[in-house]
């Protein structure tokens, strides 16, 4: 959601990781099980709230970039929203 501050483009999306490092192979996060209207993810107008965010994707990204845990907040202001256990690493 877009107050001013930041993107409207939406909270996740399908990402293609490559690299000498990457362990491949899989298939990552989670479709939701209730597309209606009534879905617990479900807001209105159509949008869905991920289960995978592209903050705990690109935190591992911004990690590795050289930013410091420290500043991840800052870089991806959404993180704090899903689990740590849910970050890409």
């Amino acid at each position: 959601p877009n107050g001013g501050d930041g993107t409207d483009h939406a909270w996740g999306g399908n990402y293609m990781m490559m690299g000498g490092t990457v362990r491949g192979g899989q298939v990552l996060g989670t479709y939701p099980d209730v597309l209606t209207d009534d879905g617990p993810l479900i807001l209105q107008r159509g949008r869905v709230i991920p289960t995978t965010s592209w903050d705990v994707i690109f935190a591992g990204i911004a990690e590795w970039a050289g930013v410091p845990s420290a500043s991840l907040g800052y870089v991806c202001p959404n993180l704090d929203k899903f689990p740590e256990s849910s970050r890409f690493t």
